[in-house]
């Protein structure tokens, strides 16, 4: 919860390491970066309550996009 206190919304999970951000927009440029570089992605926002609900995965869409 203290991340959603400290104004963290966002967070980029690449391959396993996350990065945090307090705007969705510079959050889905990491992702979209990393999914070009071939990484793993997973673009999730914090709750209020400290939970975290998954925006997009790229494991889901299970496609690797063209370099």
């Amino acid at each position: 919860m203290n991340d959603y206190k400290n104004g963290w919304r966002y967070i980029v999970w690449v391959e396993g390491n996350d990065n945090y951000y307090k705007t969705f927009s510079l959050a889905q440029m990491d992702y979209h970066n990393s999914r070009v570089k071939g990484y793993d992605v997973c673009l999730t926002e914090i709750q209020k309550d400290g939970s975290e609900k998954v925006i997009i995965n790229s494991e889901e869409i299970g496609d690797k996009p063209e370099i």
